[in-house]
C-alpha cells in the first residue's frame, strides 16, 4: 500500500522530506504523480476539488494538514464511512490568542484612527480607555477560544463568553446556547468570532447578528470563511452599525483581486494566518497517526462527522 500527499507549496519539501524521514518504511507519493490509485490507502491533503477522493477504492485513513476540516466536508462525495484525523497543535490555542490581542489592543488604543490621520498629516489627539471599559465578547470557547478569553481577563478587559454548552472560565463573563445568545451580543462592544463550523453556525455573522450588537462595535472573526455573510458585513460598516471590521477567513480564498473589501475603510483584510500549524507539527501529527493506524491503536484528533469537527 502506498501514502498519497497533497501539500502546501508555501512549506516548500519541508513536509515531504518531514514525512519520508519519519515514515522511512512507506512508499510516499506526491501528487499528481498518483499511479495505481488502488494502492493508496491512506493520504493527506490539503486542498482538493469535490470528487478528488473517488479513485482511490481502498482508502483507509484521510488526514487533513490542518485543524480546519469544513472544505472537506463539504464536498458531496467525501467518504465519510473513512476515518478522518486533523493536525491540533498544543500551540494553536496560544497563536490564535496572539492574534485577537493584536486587533483587540489595536482598536482599543485607536490605531485606526492615528493610522488614517497620519496619511492626511492630520494632527488628531484622541482619548484612549482603560482596558476595564473595553467589553470584549468571544464566540466559541473551545481549543481557542479559552486561551483567548484567559489572556483578555488577564490583561483587564471586561471580557465575555459565548459557547453551544456552558463554561466557567476565571474572569470571564459566560454564556451558552441559543436563548442567552441576544444577551451576549448586547453586552459587547468588540466581537470575536473563534466558533467551529457547523450547520449551527454557517452564516451567523451576518445581518441577524450585527443588528443586536451596540452601534460603532468591531467584529474580529478568524475561524472560518462559512460564518461570513459579506454582504451584510459591508451594510453593517456603510450604516455605522460597525465601526471596524477585522476578516482573517473568507468564504472564498485567495479573497479574489477586485473583492471589495480589499479597499473599504474600514475593514482589516488577513490572508487566512490567525493560527497555522508549524511544518513540524504537520509531520509529527501524521506521522503518529499512520503508526497508530498501522499497529491498530486509536487515532489522535479524529474528526466526529456528526458535530462537523
Amino acid at each position: 500500500m502506498a501514502i498519497l500527499t497533497w501539500l502546501h507549496t508555501v512549506y516548500g519539501d519541508k513536509l515531504i522530506n518531514g514525512i519520508r524521514a519519519g515514515l522511512p518504511g512507506e512508499e510516499i507519493r506526491v501528487h499528481p504523480d498518483v499511479g495505481n490509485p488502488d494502492d493508496i490507502d491512506i493520504c493527506i491533503i490539503f486542498r482538493m476539488p469535490h470528487g478528488y477522493l473517488k479513485p482511490f477504492k481502498n482508502l483507509k485513513l484521510i488526514s487533513s494538514t490542518g485543524a480546519g476540516i469544513d472544505h472537506y466536508l463539504l464536498d458531496p462525495d467525501l467518504p465519510r464511512h473513512i476515518p478522518m484525523v486533523r493536525v491540533v497543535d498544543a500551540d494553536f490555542g496560544a497563536r490564535m490568542a496572539e492574534y485577537v490581542l493584536s486587533w483587540v489592543l489595536a482598536y482599543h488604543r485607536e490605531i485606526p484612527h492615528f493610522l488614517a490621520n497620519q496619511k492626511t498629516h492630520t494632527w488628531a489627539y484622541k482619548p484612549i480607555r482603560s482596558a476595564h471599559e473595553v467589553r470584549v465578547g468571544v464566540m466559541g470557547l473551545g481549543q481557542m477560544g479559552t486561551p483567548t478569553v484567559e489572556r483578555l481577563a488577564y490583561l483587564g478587559y471586561a471580557t465575555s463568553g459565548w459557547a453551544k454548552s456552558k463554561h466557567e472560565i476565571k474572569g470571564v463573563k459566560c454564556y451558552a446556547g441559543w436563548d442567552e445568545f441576544p444577551r451576549f451580543l448586547g453586552d459587547l462592544e468588540i466581537l470575536v468570532n473563534l466558533l467551529p463550523l457547523t450547520n449551527e453556525t454557517r452564516g451567523i455573522l451576518s445581518k441577524t447578528t450585527f443588528d443586536q450588537m451596540p452601534k460603532d462595535s468591531v467584529m474580529i472573526t478568524a475561524a472560518r470563511g462559512g460564518h461570513l455573510i459579506e454582504q451584510d458585513l459591508i451594510e453593517a460598516l456603510d450604516s455605522g452599525r460597525l465601526r471596524h471590521a477585522t476578516v482573517d477567513a473568507f468564504p472564498k480564498e485567495p479573497l479574489p483581486k477586485d473583492h471589495p473589501l480589499w479597499d473599504h475603510p474600514k475593514v482589516f483584510v488577513t490572508p487566512h494566518c490567525s493560527s497555522t500549524p508549524s511544518p513540524e507539527t504537520i509531520v509529527n501529527a501524521f506521522v503518529e497517526n499512520v503508526r497508530r493506524f498501522r499497529s491498530g491503536r486509536p487515532l489522535l484528533n479524529q474528526v466526529d462527522h456528526a458535530k462537523g469537527h
